[in-house]
């Protein structure tokens, strides 16, 4: 909602919960912009989705999606979760960080059993006993804390060098037939950058009034992701630059783990980044 009141022109916001419907929405050409994890984003490059990226709002870091387990299962560790029952939405950042964190444990996804749920059903299995631990965001992860230990979280894994960053990304069609609605969406992420260093209790509320949740939950979505600037995002989509690395990194990622059939080409990640539109958002 913060981007779309600084857009400055009427559009249609919908709301989903995991990138994989996100990148269904822009092959029916049912989406025309949106900003979702690297993850989603990677897997939509390596299965030819119509879209680029232009922008890179920020990275994710602190407890923004984190590893929780049930204090109940006496697991205290990453690698107590082998044989263990394991929530978390597949095709997303958390899908992708949890794989990471097993890895790093010395597990493979084969000493786990893993079940592709969102939020809300992830909060009702942990209820009911049907899983030991999950990897989630808020405000499922504020829910599933109350009787869960933290694990390891995104923060956590930034600084062991998995960097996840939030890509902003426009279909082909539209970044051809509306240039200057894309730069003035890019323009809207920086100005988003902007409020959250400038003020960031406001930034903080307009979240929670976006997402219908209290303001202690939204606070993390502001203070617990690194935003960046306009400048900063220009390192990320230059040829060659950061995203390419990330995105590379996270599809021999998936090919490893045989979430894809094929890894795509640095040209072809090259390809799918777009940073003309940041080039004149920030003249």
């Amino acid at each position: 909602e913060m981007t779309s009141s600084l857009v400055g022109s009427e559009m249609c916001i919908r709301d989903s919960s995991t990138g994989t419907d996100l990148n269904n929405a822009f092959v029916s050409k049912d989406l025309d912009v949106a900003s979702f994890g690297s993850s989603p984003y990677a897997l939509g490059v390596a299965n030819g989705v119509p879209y680029k990226a232009v922008g890179v709002p920020y990275v994710e870091s602190g407890n923004i999606e984190a590893l929780a387990a049930k204090k109940s299962a006496s697991i205290k560790k990453v690698a107590d979760l082998k044989g263990k029952k394991i929530g978390v939405p597949f095709a997303t950042t958390s899908h992708y960080a949890l794989l990471k964190a097993l890895a790093l444990a010395g597990l493979k996804p084969s000493d786990v059993t893993l079940k592709d749920m969102d939020g809300q059903s992830i909060v009702a299995a942990w209820k009911r006993g049907d899983i030991d631990a999950a990897y989630i965001w808020s405000p499922a992860l504020d829910e599933i804390a109350k009787t869960g230990r933290i694990l390891t979280n995104d923060g956590l894994l930034k600084n062991k060098g998995i960097i996840i960053p939030e890509v902003a990304v426009s279909g082909n069609d539209f970044s051809k037939k509306y240039p200057t609605l894309v730069k003035r969406y890019v323009q809207a992420l920086i100005k988003v950058q902007n409020l959250v260093k400038t003020n960031p209790k406001r930034a903080i509320q307009d979240v929670a009034s976006w997402e219908g949740i209290p303001t202690a939950n939204a606070k993390s979505q502001i203070t617990e992701n690194d935003w960046l600037s306009g400048n900063e995002q220009a390192d990320y989509l230059g040829s060659d630059g950061k995203l390419a690395d990330i995105v590379k990194t996270i599809t021999d990622f998936h090919k490893a783990q045989k979430n894809i059939s094929q890894a795509p080409t640095k040209s072809t990640i090259n390809d799918a980044i777009d940073g003309s539109f940041l080039q004149k958002a920030l003249k």
